[in-house]
């Protein structure tokens, strides 16, 4: 009878053993070293949560695209979307340092790659806003513009194919997350040169037409990052003179620019009140605790 009561005790023992080893194969595993003075705020697509200094955070999931980090360096309060390529057994460490070289390093799968991305590629994007301004002003058609500056993306995006070694190589689902992630900054970047005035002349509205309709018509859904906030706000500006199509949202809580962010998805329209809240604190004006309240109530941030 012991025998028995053992062998299925040991048995019990051996199956969770094999579910726990089993869960722990095919998750992402990420740990958040915090080495940063100050707390970090980190956001996955499922909760937030707080990392104090000196404190290590280990994450497990089937699937994080990426995380939403909020901190402090030196005066100025940070927030910066991380985006994570792993592959589910896969890991990866991420380390806050103020006193860093780099405020954000990483350890683990494909580190090389989420440094480039992370801490290179707007450096490596925006550097070319000069020479994009150049060419704008003197190009005689639009497709002097358009051959440059689709030279830097297939560059960069060469570099990133280049780390980005997997067995079914530049067709797997990574790469195709990357690519759409480099492709919004990048545009990103453009629109910088092009719009921004109260109508667009001619060229600035050809060539809006030409990026959004190649490049960034789909997937506006979800705005993970800055940068998909800085391209629709930018495109709501001009609907009426683009002729284009945009879906509409509720408001989340009205301003006076609700004429644009009802094309913002939620997720984007959070954008509108961290950069108002910046401004405001930037400046020391009072105005910034009722970004700051609509953040922390409507936002969750």
């Amino acid at each position: 009878m012991n025998k028995v009561i053992l062998f299925n005790n040991n048995k019990r023992v051996l199956s969770t053993l094999l579910l726990f080893s089993f869960i722990n194969v095919f998750t992402q595993q990420i740990s958040i070293i915090n080495k940063n003075k100050s707390n970090i705020e980190v956001g996955n697509n499922k909760n937030i949560f707080l990392v104090n200094p000196g404190q290590t955070k280990n994450i497990s999931s089937k699937e994080i695209n990426g995380l939403t980090v909020n901190y402090t360096s030196g005066n100025n309060l940070i927030t910066k979307f991380i985006p994570l390529f792993l592959d589910v057994n896969q890991s990866l460490t991420i380390i806050f340092s103020e006193n860093s070289a780099k405020s954000i390093e990483f350890k683990g799968d494909h580190d090389a790659l989420e440094d480039l991305i992370v801490n290179q590629q707007h450096y490596i994007l925006y550097k070319n806003i000069v020479k994009y301004q150049d060419i704008y002003y003197k190009m005689n058609s639009n497709s002097e513009f358009i051959n440059f500056s689709e030279i830097v993306l297939f560059d960069y995006l060469y570099e990133i194919k280049k780390l980005n070694n997997t067995y079914t190589g530049n067709n797997d689902e990574r790469y195709k997350i990357i690519e759409n992630y480099v492709v919004n900054d990048w545009v990103a970047s453009l629109f910088m040169v092009f719009t921004g005035a109260k109508s667009l002349d001619n060229k600035s509205k050809d060539l809006t037409l030409y990026y959004y309709n190649k490049y960034i018509k789909k997937g506006f859904e979800e705005c993970e990052y800055k940068e998909k906030y800085n391209i629709i706000s930018e495109l709501a500006k001009y609907i009426n003179q683009l002729k284009i199509d945009l879906q509409k949202y509720p408001i989340i809580e009205n301003t006076d620019d609700d004429y644009i962010n009802q094309y913002l998805p939620k997720s984007c329209q959070k954008y509108y009140f961290i950069n108002n809240y910046r401004y405001y604190d930037h400046i020391n004006n009072p105005k910034k605790d009722y970004y700051k309240n609509i953040l922390k109530e409507k936002f969750s941030n």
